[in-house]
């Protein structure tokens, strides 16, 4: 469906799972992380206003990511375990390579995550999780975190 912005027409993609990814944007590109992080279990129930949305941490089924500038976010316990390993007392890295690809100009990709719905523009990624699930990340936070392969 087409959504009118200032100057400029966009198309507004629903995207749940991989499988939903239309094959035009091309093939996933890989990358490995450069970066730790700390975890924590949620206090209640917490949500978290990031630039594309807003996503839910439950006590019990989320841990919530610290990154090294502060910045946190939620993700599922179960796809932490599968993901992540201990780098050092209190310290992760995410182990699994990330497959990423870039939100196209004329695109508006609304992710279904499983913490919630993000609204992503290019210049940003959408990445394909280790279940076929989406989610996405900056093109800034890609350049200082990752390392394409």
């Amino acid at each position: 469906m087409a959504n009118q912005y200032p100057g400029q027409s966009e198309r507004r993609i629903v995207i749940e799972t991989e499988a939903q990814i239309p094959p035009d944007w091309g093939p996933p590109r890989l990358a490995v992380r450069k970066s730790t992080v700390s975890r924590r279990e949620p206090d209640g129930i917490e949500i978290f206003t990031l630039s594309w949305g807003t996503l839910t941490a439950r006590p019990g089924e989320d841990w919530v990511l610290v990154q090294g500038s502060g910045e946190e976010y939620p993700i599922k316990k179960d796809i932490f375990e599968k993901t992540y390993e201990v780098v050092a007392p209190g310290r992760y890295r995410k182990t699994a390579r990330s497959r990423l690809i870039r939100v196209p100009e004329d695109v508006t990709a609304v992710l279904a995550t499983k913490e919630g719905e993000l609204a992503v523009r290019h210049p940003d990624f959408l990445v394909i999780g280790v279940e076929g699930e989406v989610y996405a990340n900056s093109a800034a936070w890609v350049a200082e975190n990752l390392e394409f392969v």
